[in-house]
């Protein structure tokens, strides 16, 4: 015989803390190798909803005397692999409920189980089963036990167990017959009896998940009446055909009801094995199905049309489309959810019929109207007026449709900033105040549904509350350009000053003889808006760049704050610049390891330069006090205060120090500034008392600072 199954299965929902019930079944296969060599799988099914917690980490798999005494228990690792199974439904007429999902995974093992008086049973055992379950008490204090054995006769002829072919179906309808093969292989030919058979219980509430398993013996669950063998489900009784192992019944109660199926094993007459499977039928009310479909009530512009089906279906469900069902109904398809392209425009009568020739028939029509654009979209923009609130403009729609009348308009403005705005008005306003480019978009919708666009865009190239103002640094005698970034395409006018004549250009060169202000307006064409622009030019003479380093002296690793003064705009460059943190800046970081006299260049917007100089002095390090530091004392009592000793130093290369008791023992000793002395000697607290210490460091100049001296334990 090969790969024996024991299968018990149950759909579970949340209980209280400490009780799991997630378990819905399982199965136990084996395969003789030879050699006394066997490969052991456990399948393991669990509620996909309220599995929780998951599947074992590891599962417990016992291995069991004949008589129910534990020999030895293997932990079975989780793969993390799981599939969901999927519902199966005999009926088209049928839907498939909506809680029933189940998933499963499969351990694996390799056992060495040499021959023995009575053989071996394997168990595996969890708990608890679906408070839902009708046929049996109180059912969530109701466990399972997953057994297979192998007798010693099997073990003589290195015998595999039997395979039950299918598992069991997720979910049966009521008042729907129950056709199911729950037959057996058996590759060796041996000859199989079928019978229903009362399930196992198993692990309990207060342990329900035992590692190892329980010892048996392993006792049947008690049936709730009216329920039993003869009435497992109520209404037409569960049978099982004893040689081919079909299982039927017509089941009239929706809930969770536990099954049991025993196949018997037979070689020449002798009973050689029995399988124990137990399981749970989840009765349901399978409605009948009712055709849903969404389509495009009407479409613009595109014949290819698809169509989104919402019919719950199970399997064997059937569909038939109809394209034009009013005018050509051969034009159809069989896809659950289809794509059609029609030849032209115009109106058109959709079906959908599920299930034809079957009591549970369905038909839904829909019309689908597929027609063309022929609004055109067009706006113009009105700027209303321009002041220190900003720019307001009306937008007017000017669209048109010649076949349809224009319905709705919808605006859309976008600019910088995440400026938004919108309106359904014909013509409204609003206001902008950042520069940048905007974009106006407008959207027409027509009698027969279909829109045309149309987007506009606009400039502000200023705020209308912006500061212009500007300002440049020369030395004397030089020259400067007073607006080289000034935008194309707008009226400047310079107030009238002696440096220069040509008062309309957009960016004049001066070269003033003292600080001076020239001011400017600006005006754009296109817009009723006006701005003022203010460029100070600052004339400099020499001597006028200082610097100053905070602090003026540092240790080494430390830092300092060097900060040049200029009077007016310019680019600083510092040196030497490998210990600063940017030369660029006009404040860098310096960080030097040696005395360092820093240069400072400030080069003026027209391109004249000053420098000036700073020092930053570094003193030599010390490895002794104040730069080396040993506390005075500890107490490491468990309070989180100051319970650790530990020597504190700076500049060190190299270090030793060492504690030592009052007899001359030493107790810690270390070679880090990092580590530290917990109070305690070989594993024992030391008691409360005054300890020695000594420390040997040497400097990063060579320099060897050696200290002795006393430390106080305190408890």
């Amino acid at each position: 015989m090969k790969k024996a199954i024991l299968v018990v299965g149950w759909v579970f929902i949340a209980l209280t803390s400490g009780l799991s019930t997630h378990i819905v079944g399982g199965e136990i296969t084996y395969t003789c190798l030879g050699n006394s060599q066997y490969e052991v799988k456990l399948s393991v099914y669990r509620d996909c909803f309220n599995g929780v917690p998951p599947f074992d980490d590891p599962a417990s798999l016992g291995v069991f005397t004949s008589t129910d005494s534990l020999l030895f228990a293997v932990e079975l690792v989780w793969n993390q692999q799981e599939d969901t199974l999927p519902i199966y439904l005999n009926n088209p007429c049928l839907t498939r409920p909506p809680d029933v999902c189940v998933h499963r995974t499969t351990y694996t093992t390799f056992l060495t189980l040499p021959i023995r008086p009575g053989g071996y049973k394997l168990v595996y055992q969890r708990c608890c089963r679906n408070q839902l379950i009708r046929n049996i008490p109180d059912p969530q204090a109701v466990g399972i036990t997953i057994i297979s054995e192998i007798k010693d006769e099997s073990l003589a002829l290195c015998n595999s167990s039997a395979v039950y072919n299918y598992w069991p179906p997720l979910a049966i309808c009521a008042h729907e017959p129950v056709d199911f093969d729950h037959s057996a292989t058996d590759p060796e030919g041996d000859s199989l009896h079928y019978r229903l058979c009362t399930p196992l219980d198993g692990a309990t509430p207060d342990d329900p998940m035992p590692q190892p398993p329980f010892e048996g013996p392993y006792l049947e669950v008690i049936w709730a009446p009216p329920y039993g063998l003869s009435n497992l489900l109520g209404g037409v009784p569960l049978a099982i055909d004893p040689n081919t192992g079909f299982m039927t019944g017509v089941p009239n109660t929706v809930g969770n009801f536990v099954v049991g199926v025993c196949v018997d094993e037979f070689r020449d007459g002798v009973l050689l094995s029995t399988t124990r499977r137990d399981f749970q039928y989840n009765v349901s009310d399978c409605g009948v199905p009712v055709a849903a479909f969404t389509a495009p009530v009407r479409q613009c512009n595109d014949l290819d049309v698809s169509f989104q089906n919402y019919t719950d279906l199970n399997d064997l469900g059937i569909v038939n489309w109809y394209f034009d069902w009013a005018n050509n109904p051969t034009v159809s398809s069989t896809e659950f959810s289809p794509s059609f392209t029609y030849p032209d425009t115009g109106r058109y009568q959709v079906a959908l019929v599920i299930n034809p020739g079957y009591s549970c028939s369905d038909t839904i029509v829909r019309d689908v109207w597929l027609t063309s654009t022929t609004a055109t979209a067009a706006l113009e923009l009105d700027y209303r007026a321009c002041d220190e609130n900003g720019l307001r403009i009306r937008a007017n729609n000017l669209s048109t449709d010649t076949v349809y009348n224009l319905t709705s308009a919808q605006w859309q403005v976008t600019g910088p900033g995440n400026f938004q705005f919108t309106s359904s008005s014909l013509k409204p306003e609003f206001t902008v105040t950042t520069p940048g480019t905007y974009n106006v978009l407008l959207t027409v919708t027509s009698s027969n549904g279909c829109s045309d666009q149309i987007t506009l865009p606009f400039d502000l190239p200023f705020s209308p509350a912006q500061d212009q103002s500007a300002a440049w640094s020369i030395c004397l005698g030089d020259s400067i350009a007073l607006y080289p970034d000034a935008p194309p395409g707008l009226v400047y006018v310079w107030e009238p000053n002696p440096d220069f004549q040509e008062l309309g250009a957009p960016n004049p060169w001066v070269a003033p003889d003292t600080t001076r202000t020239y001011l400017l307006r600006i005006s754009d064409p296109a817009l009723p808006c006006t701005w003022e622009k203010e460029v100070l030019v600052q004339v400099l003479g020499d001597g006028q760049l200082s610097a100053t380093a905070n602090p003026g002296t540092i240790l080494p690793g430390e830092t300092s704050q060097l900060e040049a003064f200029f009077p007016g705009p310019a680019i600083y460059s510092w040196e030497p610049s490998q210990t600063l943190s940017d030369p660029t800046l006009v404040d860098p970081i310096a960080q030097p390891t040696v005395t360092t006299t820093y240069t400072v260049r400030a080069t003026s917007s027209s391109g004249c330069t000053q420098t000036t100089q700073v020092q930053v002095v570094v003193l030599n390090p010390v490895c002794g006090e104040p730069y080396v530091f040993f506390p005075t004392g500890f107490s490491p009592n468990g309070d989180g205060e100051n319970e650790r000793l530990k020597m504190e130093g700076r500049f060190a290369t190299e270090v030793y120090w060492m504690i030592y008791n009052r007899f001359g023992e030493k107790v810690y000793e270390s070679n880090s500034l990092e580590e530290s002395w917990d109070g305690t000697y070989k594993g024992q607290p030391q008691p409360a008392e005054t300890y020695g210490y000594y420390y040997r460091i040497v400097c990063a100049d060579g320099v060897v600072s050696e200290r002795k001296g006393n430390v106080t334990l305190i408890r």
